[in-house]
């Protein structure tokens, strides 16, 4: 079951950042956006899943198959193409 229902697309981002290893700092730069508003939208993102920890949360979504494994990284599963 997909999370698009549950996540924007900004959210399925950073979690995708946060499953090939990045940092709240690089994810931030990366987006253009302020590490508050990327915090924010990580714990939205946790009480939308019902996640207790990041991992729990990027667990789902691999789990779900909004995350693949493509090209040696994390990538969305066609909804968009992240940088």
């Amino acid at each position: 079951m997909s999370l698009m229902g549950r996540l924007d697309l900004v959210q399925l981002e950073i979690v995708m950042h946060l499953a090939n290893g990045k940092q709240i700092d690089e994810i931030a730069a990366d987006m253009h956006r302020s590490r508050t508003d990327i915090n924010r939208r990580i714990k939205l993102a946790r009480s939308r899943c019902q996640a207790h920890t990041i991992p729990h949360l990027v667990s789902i979504a691999v789990a779900s198959g909004d995350l693949v494994w493509e090209n040696e990284a994390r990538t969305l599963n066609g909804h968009a193409k992240a940088s």
